[in-house]
């Protein structure tokens, strides 16, 4: 493979190094028409977030993923309109995808991290494979990165990646960023191989958490399991390497949606859209089906509220966008159930001839699409009951002028430590949503408008870009300045 050189630069000067973006999700999905690779973007937050950054450096995201039979290459440039880096794809047997994947992953470290104790479960085998696939993704970064190199490893999916890539002797920089909650250090302690997975990550010279929360949970972590100095004001754990840990919120491409929704046809969509779910009010949710998300919760919070309102009954519509999601785990199969039991029996009780409160789409929607329901709806109900950051939060309030739309957010999403001017709700209560909704479609003009515009300020600012900038930044400034204190030294 012959490599494609960049140019990172960061504050303390300028590098020439490859960057190589880790993942358990590839980027893109890879598919045969007509003899030809067709690639389709997935959707998810860590791909919105990290692929801007990819492609402004030219360089290769390495990944879980299959090409067509046909092909018999791992390695293609990406993306197919306009190829910027290379994407390396990793094969995961079918039960490398069973115990790793839908096992370990999402059945122990998922639930774990999201406060959902009585859902997690404690495999030897899954930890097996976990291990396992940990080092098949080791050895396929291993044979691709140079010294001068920079790492960014991605997400629970690969805490052992770090230690494993050192124990092959790879000297290169290693970032990781955990994109989800990191759970309090109670609840931390009761994975049985919490030792393993702390030294995993503490081979990094960077770690970065979406919230300062997290931080400090991971910092409480390492300093009780692994006894390890650790300084909460500088968020530092003194390791064989110093490593840093740090808090860096994923923003969005707040300047593409806002030439997005511009566009005549999404204008156009938006008002189709509001005119097919009628209705004077229309409340929108947009989630995975996960039961992280609260969206039982959120239901029934909708139910009260017509029961509390009935002013409202045959006014408003509440549609929930749920993307599918882990289809295989038993929970999720179960929880679909739970959904749609739940939907037709509120809309069976308060159903008024054409009219019914809620409409449910079970089906991933494309981003361009999306806006389009961001753009119809009046108020967004993002109530996740654990959620790291959640970018809907902040798609949602970058769509709506500042005196249209109204976000209710959950106290437990890493969105609300930012945008602190959205209707903040516990998602636990039912009270709290319900007060939350009819304060959101009752509120006065020039509050709204004040809200909406600090919160579209700040998206504004921090920007997706910045993110990954700020994160590759902080990886070469820690190397830059151990560089200069060495050169000092000596002498």
């Amino acid at each position: 493979m012959v490599s494609v050189g960049n140019r990172i630069k960061g504050r303390a000067g300028a590098d020439n190094r490859r960057l190589i973006v880790v993942s358990n999700r590839s980027p893109y999905h890879l598919e045969s028409r007509g003899g030809r690779i067709r690639m389709t973007r997935n959707v998810s937050g860590m791909v919105t977030g990290l692929e801007p950054v990819l492609k402004s450096t030219s360089g290769m995201w390495i990944a879980w993923g299959s090409a067509p039979k046909s092909f018999t290459r791992d390695i293609y440039r990406i993306p197919p309109d306009n190829p910027t880096f290379d994407l390396k794809l990793i094969n995961l047997d079918p039960d490398e995808i069973k115990h790793f994947y839908l096992g370990f992953s999402n059945s122990t470290l998922w639930p774990l991290a999201h406060n959902f104790l009585g859902r997690t479960t404690f495999s030897e085998k899954g930890w097996e494979y976990y291990e396992g696939v940990n080092r098949k993704f080791a050895k396929a970064v291993a044979e691709e990165v140079h010294s001068t190199d920079l790492i960014w490893v991605n997400d629970y999916h690969l805490a052992l990646l770090p230690q494993m890539l050192r124990e092959l002797k790879v000297s290169a920089k290693i970032g990781f960023f955990w994109h989800i909650p990191f759970p309090p250090l109670d609840l931390f302690r009761t994975l049985p191989w919490r030792i393993e997975f702390l030294k995993g990550l503490l081979a990094c010279d960077l770690i970065g958490f979406h919230c300062s929360s997290y931080v400090k949970n991971f910092l409480h972590a390492a300093e009780d399991i692994l006894m390890k100095d650790v300084s909460f004001s500088k968020g530092l754990v003194r390791n064989k390497r110093e490593v840093r840990i740090s808090a860096f919120p994923m923003g969005i491409d707040y300047s593409g949606i806002q030439k997005l929704i511009r566009e005549p046809q999404t204008i156009k969509d938006a008002e189709r859209i509001r005119g097919e779910l009628g209705g004077q009010h229309i409340i929108l949710g947009v989630d995975r089906l996960d039961y992280s998300k609260g969206i039982p919760e959120r239901l029934h919070a909708v139910e009260r509220f017509l029961t509390e309102n009935p002013s409202y009954i045959g006014k408003l519509t509440f549609l929930q966008i749920s993307a599918p999601s882990r289809i295989e785990i038993p929970e999720y199969h179960k929880m679909r159930q739970e959904v749609e039991h739940a939907v037709g029996r509120i809309n069976g009780y308060f159903a008024r001839g054409a009219w019914s409160p809620i409409k449910y789409f079970f089906r991933a929607l494309p981003f361009e699409e999306l806006v389009t329901y961001y753009l119809a709806a009046d108020v967004c109900l993002v109530t996740p009951l654990r959620d790291g950051m959640n970018l809907i939060a902040k798609e949602y309030v970058a769509t709506r002028e500042p005196e249209k739309g109204m976000l209710v957010l959950s106290e437990f999403a890493g969105a609300a430590e930012e945008l602190k001017e959205a209707i903040i709700v516990n998602p636990h209560s039912i009270p709290s949503m319900t007060a939350g909704i009819k304060k959101a479609l009752e509120m006065n003009p020039q509050e709204r408008r004040r809200r909406m515009t600090q919160m579209r300020k700040r998206l504004r600012r921090r920007t997706v870009r910045k993110w990954g900038r700020a994160f590759l930044d902080k990886l070469i400034q820690d190397k830059d300045q151990k560089v200069t204190a060495k050169r000092k030294e000596s002498k």
